[in-house]
């Protein structure tokens, strides 16, 4: 089991972690990868993190902490099918199972909670959507086509 606290100061840690990033964003979950139960964790994201359109194999709560994201979801064939605001007005989003979601970070410093059912499987967030490049390829274009639909 994974440390069940977490301080103001690891906060900041965290924050300066995604700060320092390549892929400006720092993660920190708070139960062991085999635990079956509830996978709680809170991920920092800062507005220049591509996050590649994935797709969710299970339920997910995203409740807001600071800053302000925007979701999207897609079909198999990329079209954007909803847009939501994660902020203090809108402080907290599902997100079904069987979805293709990703998060754009419109604040510096923006931070979010997230649940979802475990056991962790890496190997279940290692489906894309096909027709979003990975962070390896020329995303550019894309991200900012992203950015101007929030």
């Amino acid at each position: 089991m994974k440390q069940t606290e977490f301080s103001t100061a690891e906060l900041t840690e965290l924050i300066q972690t995604s700060r320092a990033s390549p892929r400006k964003r720092a993660i920190r979950i708070f139960h062991s990868d085999d635990y079956s139960g509830p996978q709680v964790g809170i991920n920092v994201i800062q507005p220049e993190s591509y996050i590649r359109p994935h797709f969710r194999y299970d339920d997910e709560s995203i409740m807001w902490y600071s800053g302000r994201f925007d979701s999207l979801t897609f079909d198999r064939e990329g079209k954007i099918t909803g847009k939501k605001e994660i902020s203090k007005k809108q402080p907290y989003l599902w997100l079904p199972k069987e979805t293709f979601h990703t998060l754009v970070s419109l604040e510096p410093d923006s931070a979010i909670w997230f649940v979802t059912q475990g056991p962790h499987n890496p190997n279940r967030f290692l489906e894309y959507l096909p027709s979003a490049p990975s962070e390896n390829e020329n995303y550019g274009e894309y991200f900012e086509w992203l950015k101007h639909i929030v």
